[in-house]
């Protein structure tokens, strides 16, 4: 999960700095659940709601880059998920489901009863994924950005057990403290996935974004092109289960799509808000 790396750390607090200006015309909105808050921005006045869910310790601001091409045509819904960004926490980590649950929260609170397109990046695609499969006559299309999957660990560790491993030590080194039981919480959740648990089919619009590029200098396995193939084969494979989409590859963007290349992303929410 690539965006543990040092540099997602620098990258948060330069967009944070720098993005000022284009949250400046966002409506904040603070949505309260039993124990905390979750912090959301809306932005535009369009018909299509499009809510955006974040990667693996990202807050929304790193959605800026699209929800300011998307324009007010749309209606963009951004939060942070609990204890990043100007979410509160009740200080205990996650499993997946009590995520959705805050997803559904949302939802309910700034979907004005439509439905809704779902953008997810990374761990926000096994969300908004999870999410859809929960609630289909909530959703109008969904968006996946590079998602991660519930079954990729155990493709990786069928091939590179011990580089997984040894990543995740690397992983854990470079990780802000306060996501460091929320990490352990998730990768024991996607161990312990059942093979067969993307077994559906959906005639929900779909689009999947996927980065081909192989690094020269590989954080972690997912970054090499062994790695890499095993990620393709995952997207391809989920792809396969809607029968409405379209999957982009790109060679030139890495795991961050949405800061990279964010006019792809305007492009498939376009699409399956058709």
């Amino acid at each position: 999960m690539k965006e543990f790396y040092v540099k997602l750390a620098n990258y948060i607090v330069l967009v944070s700095s720098v993005l000022v200006f284009a949250h400046a015309s966002a409506a904040e909105k603070m949505i309260a659940l039993s124990d905390y808050e979750l912090h959301t921005t809306v932005q535009g006045d369009g018909d299509n709601i499009v809510l955006f869910e974040a990667g693996f310790g990202s807050d929304s601001t790193g959605w800026s880059d699209v929800i300011e091409l998307l324009g007010s045509d749309y209606t963009a819904v951004a939060y942070s998920r609990a204890g990043l960004g100007k979410s509160g926490s009740d200080g205990k980590a996650k499993t997946i489901d009590e995520h959705l649950e805050d997803l559904a929260s949302v939802v309910e609170a700034l979907g004005n009863g439509q439905k809704i397109v779902l953008a997810g990046h990374s761990y926000g695609g096994i969300l908004v994924t999870e999410f859809m499969l929960a609630h289909p006559a909530l959703v109008k299309g969904v968006v996946l950005v590079d998602p991660s999957t519930l079954t990729q660990r155990l493709a990786f560790k069928a091939v590179a057990e011990a580089s997984v491993l040894a990543d995740d030590t690397k992983l854990l080194a470079y990780m802000p403290p306060e996501l460091v039981d929320q990490y352990r919480l998730l990768i024991e959740q996607m161990d312990n996935a059942e093979a067969d648990s993307g077994n559906f089919q959906s005639d929900i619009p779909i689009a999947i974004l996927t980065s081909t590029k192989v690094f020269d200098e590989p954080f972690t396995f997912e970054e090499t092109e062994q790695g890499k193939q095993i990620w393709q084969q995952l997207h391809s494979q989920l792809f396969a289960r809607f029968s409405n989409g379209m999957h982009i590859k790109t060679a030139t963007a890495g795991h961050s799509i949405q800061t990279e290349e964010p006019g792809l992303i305007v492009k498939a929410i376009q699409y399956v808000s058709q």
